[in-house]
């Protein structure tokens, strides 16, 4: 089972760098421990162009479910210390997005692709895996490069912070919590109604099943949302969230066609 997650893990990091360069006698240890033959074949011929003194950067998304919250952190911070005294090492840190409260994410560069590897084939790192595979816990790496920055300007052209703010917000609420759910909605709606430019802010269980609500707002600028989820009465909503481990997921939207909200 680890053999075939460090083939995976390996897998992933030399496309990080798009290419890199081990000595001969790994190569033979590393195909031991992937399965796939076409996806071999291609890591052998990147490997071969010799790139590995190129620099490593990846992003890794965790899917954590909140009663496992605590273990995750407590496993992550034990091999954040190992790592700190890596060769090569740059930056290695984890943050929790606002948008949900299942997503975690960690960011990580060093100097050259040997030194990621090298991250990827220590003890600590196999411990923290073996954690996250006894709470069945999805997990991902992408892959990243620098961009320049004509390109990081062109992706940000004709952005704005007076656009209107458009949320979506799905719930998955066991049955046996649905009371304590509604109730803690109930109060942060009432927060939210005095709320400066806030026009829509509602809650629909959906017909098809017993365990999903959707949530629908709209705010006149994205100043006024950012104001209204770092409330008194939102943050209450959260904790009553995590308490009854009701998973909630929310995507901005963007607003097709001029009518009125």
């Amino acid at each position: 089972m680890r053999a075939a997650v460090v083939g995976a893990l390996l897998l992933a990091a030399l496309a990080v760098a798009s290419a890199a360069r081990v000595p001969d006698g790994d190569l033979m240890d590393i195909k031991d421990t992937i399965s796939d033959t076409a996806s071999f074949q291609r890591w052998l011929g990147l490997a071969r162009k010799g790139k590995g003194d190129k620099p490593a950067y990846a992003a890794f998304k965790y899917y954590v479910q909140p009663q496992h919250k605590e273990d995750f952190v407590e496993a992550w911070r034990k091999m954040e210390e190992s790592t700190k005294e890596e060769k090569g090492l740059k930056i290695y840190d984890l943050k929790k997005p606002m948008t949900d409260n299942l997503l975690w994410v960690g960011y990580g560069e060093w100097e050259t692709m040997r030194d990621y590897l090298e991250h990827f084939e220590s003890d600590y790192v196999q411990e923290f895996l073996d954690t996250l595979a006894e709470h069945d816990v999805p997990w991902s790496i992408t892959p990243l490069y620098k961009p320049d920055v004509a390109e990081l300007h062109s992706s940000n052209k004709g952005k704005t912070d007076k656009q209107q703010a458009h949320v979506l917000i799905r719930y998955t609420v066991p049955p046996s919590k649905q009371e304590a759910f509604k109730d803690a909605w109930n109060e942060a709606e009432k927060g939210t109604e005095g709320e400066k430019g806030a026009h829509i802010y509602s809650l629909r269980k959906v017909l098809g099943d017993n365990m999903h609500f959707i949530a629908y707002g709209t705010w006149e600028t994205m100043q006024d949302y950012e104001e209204h989820f770092k409330s008194g009465h939102v943050k209450q909503l959260r904790k009553a969230l995590d308490e009854h481990d009701i998973i909630w997921q929310l995507s901005p939207l963007t607003k097709v066609g001029d009518q009125p909200e």
